[in-house]
């Protein structure tokens, strides 16, 4: 393919895409789940690889495809025009690159590095966001939609602060393969692996950083993980307002994660896809997803599928993706410094 696959709305006929899927551990369902919905649109389910064959054994029988002898012969193959990159976090940008040389419309989970270098390294290649694409589902939720149009637009005056909770469980069990918890291959814990998300939004909402000072420790797992499994992020926004960010693996249980903006004019509260109106003393709720359908762990959120049709969308109509590197980056970035920030016990500084 070498721009948009083009489709002849005057006929019947609509070209077809192949799709690739490179890692077939717990998200990879997601995934193809979504991809199985979208065959009579023309995306058919290529190839799997994963370096455990009985990952790829079951995910082939359950939603089709062939198994690909590596990555490698993955790419090679003419039939495959984008890729699906959900492998360990330390993987993600050299197979990115790999796939955006051969010409391939690329779809990776977060995050979309572990270093700056290859942020910078990943911008260069895809400057004007039309082959790469971050998975960052939980912008495309109704909440996260509604709350950025009500910001956007003035609704809530000038916005003061913002608070971001993530607090969920993850025990030993879930550290017992052979990449989670390590910092070669996870990159890092709750940061960059959970909390992510959740981060992104408060930046999607509440614009660019400044600055932040961060501490992270590893405390009921300490000596079972690498990484940190709790942190704390003061942020200060560039326009003056400040944050306050918690995340922890700690929990007892999975809550949904909770972002709080306070307005001159009005709060709002986002918890999960829900979203809540807070204003003159009363609380309106704007965003009630009960009807929302879930695919994967409803922590996830329910826009997983949303964000792969967008995307193939976009491939077909040759449109730049909605978080592209330079929409993704900025998260990856302040979980970075969050890291230099705790390990110097310093302020740290971004460039947005």
């Amino acid at each position: 393919m070498d721009n948009a696959v083009s489709c002849d709305k005057a006929s019947s006929d609509i070209a077809p895409i192949g799709a690739a899927v490179a890692g077939c551990g717990g998200i990879s369902a997601t995934h193809l789940a979504a991809l199985r919905a979208l065959k009579d649109d023309g995306v058919n389910i290529i190839s799997l690889y994963d370096t455990k064959p009985e990952r790829v054994e079951r995910r082939r029988d359950e939603f089709g495809g062939e198994a690909a002898e590596s990555f490698e012969s993955m790419l090679d193959d003419p039939r495959v025009d984008t890729v699906h990159i959900l492998t360990p976090h330390a993987l993600h940008a050299g197979m990115a690159r790999a796939a955006l040389a051969r010409g391939k419309y690329v779809l990776c989970e977060k995050p979309l590095a572990t270093s700056t270098r290859d942020l910078d390294d990943l911008a260069r290649l895809d400057p004007d966001g039309r082959r790469l694409c971050c998975v960052f589902q939980n912008r495309y939720n109704q909440s996260a939609r509604r709350a950025k149009s009500m910001i956007d637009g003035g609704e809530l005056g000038r916005i003061i602060s913002l608070k971001g909770i993530l607090a969920w469980k993850r025990g030993v069990a879930y550290y017992s393969d052979d990449w989670h918890g390590t910092k070669a291959l996870e990159g890092g814990g709750v940061l960059i692996n959970q909390a992510i998300h959740t981060l992104d939004l408060m930046l999607y909402l509440g614009g660019p950083l400044d600055s932040l000072k961060a501490s992270v420790t590893t405390d009921l797992l300490e000596g079972v993980v690498e990484v940190e499994e709790n942190a704390h992020i003061v942020l200060r926004y560039a326009d003056n307002k400040t944050g306050l960010f918690f995340a922890s693996n700690s929990n007892g249980v999975d809550e949904p994660p909770e972002i709080t903006i306070a307005g001159e004019e009005g709060g709002l509260v986002l918890r999960g896809d829900s979203l809540y109106l807070y204003k003159d003393g009363r609380r309106e709720t704007l965003v009630d997803p009960s009807s929302a359908p879930v695919v994967g762990k409803a922590v996830y959120g329910s826009s997983h599928v949303v964000q792969i049709h967008d995307f193939y969308r976009c491939v077909r109509e040759g449109k730049p993706f909605a978080i592209g590197v330079r929409e993704a980056a900025p998260a990856v970035r302040a979980v970075l410094a969050a890291y230099e920030s705790s390990r110097g016990n310093h302020w740290a500084r971004l460039d947005g």
